[in-house]
């Protein structure tokens, strides 16, 4: 039996969560309040961390409530029934799960802490390998009570995150004393600076564009920053690498060093992982995180991180750039910042990836050769990115409906949404459903 776990993080998409609002507030005959169950599928990652992600959403049918004034709800045997037949046939876990219709952390009921624990065991009893437990809404954050598998007790989570846009995080901690420090950027909103210390950021690929970002990450006070990247700086690096020094060259330093050292001359607090490696080598660490951000070279690269940031319920940004020259024209800078968010369109949706474009680059692997790079369009469209980021986690602009696919020309300076944006025939991902997020799970047939 597991002695320590490290973290609890239970994310919900925004869609299912949206979806058990309207259902708990709809109005019963008799019963004060609804209740429903909340299916979710969990993975111990390499730290210990309980990874919840939550599935799929049933209600309590109307007739299964019972008519008792002493409760605000209170449901017949046939709906904990139906609740755990669906965990026997997906072989998941699940969560009894009500409402407190106001703002602000709700907190459980004297029946509620009477009543649900026994339920939840009930659940846990069906699939002792998943996360089973108890979840209170309220307008704007959660309270659970998690029985994880291996624990002998209910345990509340780190966080509790709606993956969407914007993000609802409900981190649970104390805050810390922000001082002046951040008092510029206070417009952001009253929880901004906490919730920039708690997030878990993921960069892969410390180069032109991940340097800008891990320092700009720094600045605003991120603390918790895994960067991913098993290179060494080279002197071609020297030209775009922000941090990076001509000692480091000879010294054959790697880019996740220059990472660490520069995000703690800004910020000596920071938790910066250091992954020497490509990240499919410790998908862990990147499941773990909250955000990624993407600054890779190649389609394929592309196609894979955020494949499996859909599959566990994670935004991902992608950065790049390019140049170019057709004829005798002057060379052309053009670049792209993308928000791939679950549950919304994803890169081959935008018309970004295409199987085309994947076998023309396989055809030419090997021979494409090293890219021209240079640091100014790096450091616009990561600073860019950052800025989504920003949006993403404090909605500070409340503009939470335009797709997220901006075009760089760096002739011209000017960055805009893709013109590919206004060609989407629908806002949701076909490439990616969100009933199959998680880890696989093999049914017993």
């Amino acid at each position: 039996m597991r002695q320590t776990r490290s973290a609890i993080r239970l994310r919900i998409p925004q869609s299912l969560h949206r979806q058990m609002l309207d259902d708990l507030r709809r109005s019963h005959p008799y019963a004060e309040e609804r209740v429903g169950f909340l299916h979710t599928t969990s993975k111990i990652l390499a730290d210990d961390t309980v990874l919840v992600i939550a599935t799929e959403y049933s209600p309590v049918e109307d007739e299964n409530y019972i008519d008792d004034d002493r409760v605000g709800a209170k449901i017949n045997s046939v709906a904990i029934r139906a609740a755990i037949q669906r965990s026997l046939e997906k072989q998941n876990g699940c969560f009894h799960v009500h409402l407190h219709d106001h703002r602000g952390q709700p907190g459980p009921s004297r029946t509620d802490k009477s009543g649900l624990p026994g339920v939840a065991k009930s659940l846990t009893n069906i699939a002792p390998d998943q996360a089973n437990g108890f979840l209170i809404l309220s307008q704007n954050s959660f309270y659970a009570s998690i029985k994880a598998p291996g624990e002998t007790e209910f345990l509340q989570p780190d966080v509790v995150s709606v993956v969407g846009k914007p993000m609802l995080l409900s981190f649970f901690g104390e805050r810390g004393d922000k001082g002046r420090v951040y008092d510029r950027q206070s417009f952001l909103g009253e929880s901004s600076q906490f919730l920039f210390e708690n997030i878990r950021v993921g960069i892969i690929g410390y180069g032109g564009g991940g340097s800008h970002i891990g320092q700009q990450l720094a600045h605003l006070g991120v603390k918790n920053i895994v960067v991913f990247d098993d290179d060494k700086v080279e002197d071609t690096n020297l030209n775009r690498l922000v941090g990076a020094q001509f000692c480091d060259v000879k010294n054959a330093v790697l880019k996740t060093t220059v990472a660490e050292r520069v995000i703690k001359m800004v910020l000596p607090t920071a938790n910066v992982v250091r992954v020497n490696s490509r990240w499919q080598d410790n998908p862990d660490l990147l499941q773990a995180c909250d955000v990624v951000f993407g600054n890779v070279d190649s389609y394929a690269e592309r196609q894979q991180a955020e494949a499996e940031c859909r599959r566990y319920l994670i935004p991902y940004i992608d950065i790049g750039m390019d140049v170019y020259q057709i004829d005798d024209d002057p060379h052309a800078i053009a670049g792209q910042v993308i928000l791939s968010l679950p549950g919304s369109p994803c890169m081959s949706c935008f018309g970004f990836l295409s199987e085309k474009k994947l076998a023309l680059e396989a055809a030419k692997y090997g021979k494409v050769g090293g890219r021209p790079q240079v640091i100014w369009p790096n450091g616009v469209l990561a600073s860019t990115a950052v800025g989504l980021f920003v949006n993403l986690i404090t909605n500070w602009t409340q503009d939470n409906k335009t797709p997220d696919y901006l075009s760089y020309n760096g002739n011209t300076g000017m960055i805009q949404q893709h013109v590919r944006i206004q060609y989407l025939t629908n806002e949701d991902c076909s490439h990616f459903p969100l009933d199959q997020v998680g880890a696989p799970v093999f049914v017993k047939l």
